[in-house]
């Protein structure tokens, strides 16, 4: 991961001064979602019904489309307030700065337009018609075109940035709602609302080389800087999905997110900012660990979230109210818990902390210490447990303290079930000790992400496997453990049974041939369980319960499922 950069403002940032004794402004975030955040600096009145946010460059002014006013509010990042409405074309939605910040693009998904604004004089420019209910755009890193996504064209057109002309259309799947440029200008995202897809765009032949399933009105989405991650809001589904952009797989579904709409991603790629509008809250997830470290509530149905590029300031839409709150951004220590051994690259944010000459963990001394900048150093942890105190010792002084939590290594003492189909599927829950920072759990050599229910108890869903037993192992930010062995068992197949009749009082020994029955869990006689012993892969012996005279089937199940003998067995 890039390293942390500059940041101020709660949870966690260290304040170090050169010629007074530093102060801590706040404490640093707390393992999991917790409380609202101080409130913030600053609700700015905007337009009516605002849905987007956008930062320029240079961080020194956010453009909001106010969709219900058919305006575009320029608010400055240092007085924080409105300095400018521009009018534009009716139903403002999407908004796009240019890479050298001449120029304001904006979406009218109610005209049907796309306008270009000089940001200079706030004047229109430009504008293309006849754009089939634009959305959200992008705009590629030279500059040189704007990606439109255009709604009821179900298709993506390329503007011409210089000519403001459309020079490419690309059909795409249904309802396309979303569009986002990889850093490297490579690739275009889409997203489709009526589909449930994302179309992967290959930007210098214009076509589509990839069509990504499995989303639920996917949202306004954020590319890390590397471009290597991508994190969708599933609004309909209320998780964040993370996909590897090389491969289109989801590396991770992130639950817990109440009708998330948008994400905003840290300039580093630390941290992603989700607005829900389901409770009205913002969540910062760690882009490493994927856990909630921070949560801010109090707005008002949340829409677009935009962080100026110091980090020091998020700018969210309250679509509910018709304002903006500007949030601190979260700084400190990132990340906050590691395992107890020490070894974890950490980075402190702050400011004044040139000259740095010590960052204790409790009683012990950090390794590796490097002051990238008066806002930022890194260093590798000290063995510890619990929960410790950070502080920073400069010419100045010594910060206030920031908590770091050492993570003891994981306990697997129970596995259930302990075996389950080829096919996958099953829930498996894991309970012992130190289990709440779990990453991934491997079946195998496969990993999947797990549902951390508490300190001790996890579940996961087994993925496809091959039949045998394979060790199971569970990843915490504290270490790895073996928990066990998980057994693949195939379906059983029941070729016969010998005898196929005896009394109605029950009691014959039954033997049952066919493959794959060593792992039998049932045997059922009709809807009667019966007595059962497995003597080998191939054969078992059950014993006939009471039963009124007549056929019934004989069933077999297994982990791996059920299966029922060709001939009935006959009660006289």
């Amino acid at each position: 991961m890039p390293a942390l950069q500059t940041g101020t403002g709660p949870p966690g940032a260290l304040a170090l001064g050169h010629a007074s004794p530093p102060r801590l402004r706040s404490s640093a975030a707390v393992p999991g979602p917790r409380s609202a955040a101080p409130p913030p600096a600053v609700t700015v009145p905007v337009g009516n019904g605002p849905v987007t946010v956008v930062i320029s460059p240079d961080g020194s002014r956010a453009y909001v489309t106010d969709y219900g006013s058919s305006a575009v509010s320029v608010l400055s990042t240092v007085t924080k307030a409105v300095t400018a409405t521009i009018p534009v074309a009716p139903g403002p939605w999407g908004a796009a700065v240019s890479p050298d910040g001449r120029r304001l693009y904006v979406a009218s998904l109610g005209a049907g337009t796309v306008s270009t604004i000089d940001t200079a004089t706030n004047a229109l420019i430009g504008t293309v018609n006849d754009m089939g209910n634009p959305v959200e755009l992008a705009v590629t890193p030279d500059g040189a075109r704007l990606f439109v996504a255009c709604q009821s064209l179900n298709a993506v057109r390329v503007i011409d940035t210089a000519a403001h002309t459309v020079i490419e259309e690309i059909p795409v799947g249904i309802g396309p709602r979303t569009v986002l440029i990889t850093p490297d200008g490579r690739r275009a995202y889409v997203g489709e609302e009526a589909t449930h897809t994302i179309s992967v765009i290959d930007t210098a032949a214009g076509t589509v080389i990839d069509e990504l399933t499995g989303f639920h009105f996917p949202r306004s989405s954020a590319v890390t800087p590397d471009g290597r991650r991508l994190f969708v809001p599933n609004y309909g589904g209320n998780t964040v999905h993370v996909l590897d952009t090389a491969t289109g797989t989801v590396l991770a579904s992130l639950p817990g997110f109440s009708l998330p709409f948008a994400v905003a991603l840290t300039k580093d790629g630390l941290l992603a900012y989700v607005s829900c509008n389901g409770d009205s809250t913002v969540q910062v997830i760690d882009t490493d660990s994927y856990r909630v470290v921070a949560h801010y509530a109090g707005l008002n149905v949340p829409y677009g979230v935009a962080i100026t590029p110091d980090q020091q300031s998020v700018y969210v839409v309250n679509n509910g109210n018709s304002t903006v709150t500007v949030l601190p951004g979260l700084t400190g220590l990132h990340p906050y818990q590691g395992p107890s051994g020490g070894g974890s690259r950490v980075t402190l944010l702050g400011t004044h902390l040139t000259g740095a000459t010590a960052v204790h963990f409790g009683p012990r001394l950090a390794t590796d210490v490097v002051v990238v900048s008066d806002h930022e150093i890194t260093l590798v942890t000290p063995a510890g447990h619990g929960v410790v105190d950070v502080t920073v010792t400069t010419p100045g002084g010594t910060s206030g303290p920031v908590p770091f939590y050492y993570i003891p290594p994981p306990r697997v003492t129970g596995l259930s079930p302990a075996a389950g189909p080829v096919s996958g599927g099953t829930t498996v829950t894991l309970t012992g000790s130190s289990l709440s920072t779990a990453r991934t759990v491997g079946f195998g050599g496969t990993a999947v992400t797990p549902v951390v229910l508490s300190d001790s108890r996890i579940t996961v869903a087994a993925p496809p496997g091959p039949a045998g037993g394979v060790p199971v192992t569970v990843t915490t930010i504290g270490g790895v453990t073996v928990g066990g062995t998980y057994t693949y068992a195939g379906p059983p197949d029941v070729n016969g049974l010998v005898p196929a009749a005896g009394p109605r009082a029950g009691g014959t020994v039954v033997a049952l041939v066919g493959s794959g029955l060593a792992p039998t869990t049932e045997v059922l006689f009709g809807t009667t369980p019966a007595p059962f012993t497995p003597v080998s892969d191939s054969l078992i012996q059950a014993i006939a319960p009471a039963h009124v005279p007549g056929a019934v089937p004989v069933t077999v199940t297994s982990p791996g499922g059920s299966a029922t003998a060709p001939q009935p067995y006959t009660y006289t």
